[in-house]
């Protein structure tokens, strides 16, 4: 299993993770998970001629390569495309990755919908996939697409990783686990479109288990879902405890309240079109939030932030929009972290080169050197600087250095996956960044040197092994 940058350096082969990408597609969701024996699954798509590039070229990175049964050739493709829901901004751009990806051969194999219509139907990105979904039916058979139900039994496992659904178009505990597209043909065409925002009511919510940790993907799942439908039908079973929760439609309000009823989220004034519980059944370690620029859409909704951050462990919720995409792990025996993909080393140059240096405190042993990947106790004051025989940082004033932080704790600690940058109060020169070994785990430190007169852009990574004194 090829395990990518960032996570490679938690994570051997053997330990057969559950790989999470959170993608920044601007304002939209697009969600890539490899499960532990490799199949792989999209969660909503929105791919733009803005982004398209970039988002083709990550998946490409990611995707993982397998033997195709049909061809023998050794290809990339997309087990499932979960469609959530039918707006616009969830499935967008699903003829790139076709094009990418399969061609003649549908880079897809199948489809989860919600069952519910979308609020438009004309659009040609909304035409291009009910025309996928009917050529998947043609290629693989009925149950190539398929309408899932809620239920406390898994709708599948893939290699130890049980998925659930916890909500979409259909009743709770129905008979059927999935309805397929022929079943659900009929029953769709019967009926008329109804009023917008019923598709997040009945967009698909899953759950993902795996080592003992959950994955929660929200969609744009309203209060409604969760007050009517999904808190009374799992909440008493333990379902809804989630590590991670990637937050529903873009840190909007209408998680938690009607925003077109409502100005602001207050369950006292508004008892009945308001519902803030459902945070508390979930009670995330740290939430994330993928979105586009808060001056054009509005979102994250500043309420609806401070709601999850009271919520998270230390005020651990993150957004794309600020720092891009996010991925993360879930491993067998129960580590998991998240961090952000750009936690890489990277240079534009061959010519010049740097290094993070690092000498430590413990105890009364002073200015002990370290090494990138070694061990440091808990309570160790650590100084990093930067190595270099190369004038990449001359002249100093045209030189932007950035140190950030990414936290992967363990065991008592697995909660802290803080993501921080060196504040601007810190008294040390730009050149040096100090810290304290807090957490046990494995923690990155990522130093961004850009150098605009000598179009320098260099990262290095150094990673610290925290360990029990």
């Amino acid at each position: 299993m090829n395990i990518p940058r960032p996570i490679s350096f938690y994570n051997v082969e053997d330990d057969l993770p559950l790989l999470f990408h959170v993608i920044d597609v601007e304002q939209g969701l697009m969600i890539l998970i490899v499960f532990p024996d490799q199949t792989t699954m999209i969660y909503d798509c929105n791919i733009m001629e803005g982004n398209k590039d970039r988002v083709i070229d990550y998946l490409k990175t990611n995707i993982p390569w397998r033997i195709d049964s049909e061809s023998k050739e050794i290809l990339q493709w997309i087990d499932i495309y979960v469609n959530s829901h039918r707006d616009r901004d969830h499935y967008r751009g699903l003829r790139e990755i076709v094009s990418e990806f399969g061609g003649k051969k549908i880079g897809i194999k199948s489809i989860w919908d919600s069952g519910e219509s979308g609020a438009t139907t004309n659009d040609d990105d909304y035409q291009y996939y009910m025309d996928l979904r009917r050529r998947l039916v043609e290629k693989y058979g009925e149950n190539a697409v398929v309408v899932p139900a809620p239920s406390l039994i898994p709708l599948r496992n893939f290699g130890g990783a049980t998925v659930y659904c916890l909500c979409s178009s259909r009743d709770f505990l129905s008979e059927k686990m999935v309805m397929s597209y022929g079943e659900h043909f009929l029953l769709e065409e019967a009926s008329t479109i109804k009023e917008a925002k019923i598709q997040h009511t009945n967009a698909i919510v899953l759950s993902i288990s795996y080592g003992n940790r959950n994955l929660l993907l929200t969609s744009d799942s309203d209060y409604i879902a969760w007050r009517d439908k999904i808190v009374p039908q799992f909440s008493q079973f333990g379902r809804l405890k989630s590590d991670i929760l990637i937050a529903s439609h873009h840190g909007s309000r209408s998680f938690f309240t009607d925003p077109q009823l409502n100005e602001v989220i207050d369950s006292k004034k508004n008892p009945e079109s308001t519902y803030i519980d459902s945070i508390n059944f979930i009670d995330p370690a740290i939430v994330l939030i993928s979105c586009g620029q808060k001056e054009q859409y509005g979102h994250p909704d500043e309420e609806a932030v401070k709601i999850y951050m009271e919520n998270a462990v230390n005020n651990q919720v993150y957004t794309t929009n600020v720092l891009g995409t996010f991925v993360g792990f879930i491993s067998r025996d129960n580590r998991w972290t998240v961090s952000r993909s750009c936690f890489t080393p990277h240079e534009s140059t061959e010519k010049y080169s740097f290094q993070i240096g690092c000498n430590y405190d413990f105890g009364e042993n002073k200015n002990i050197p370290g090494t990138s990947g070694g061990d440091f106790k808990i309570g160790s004051g650590l100084k990093f600087y930067i190595k270099t025989h190369d004038p990449i940082l001359e002249p100093s004033n045209k030189v932007d250095i950035s140190w950030e932080v990414s936290n992967g704790g363990i065991n008592d600690d697995h909660e802290h996956q803080e993501i921080y940058y060196k504040g601007d109060h810190e008294n040390t020169s730009k050149f040096y960044f100090d810290r304290e070994v807090s957490y046990e785990g494995i923690h990155l430190l990522r130093c961004r040197i850009k150098n605009k007169e000598k179009n320098i852009d260099i990262t290095r990574i150094f990673v610290v092994n925290g360990v029990k004194k």
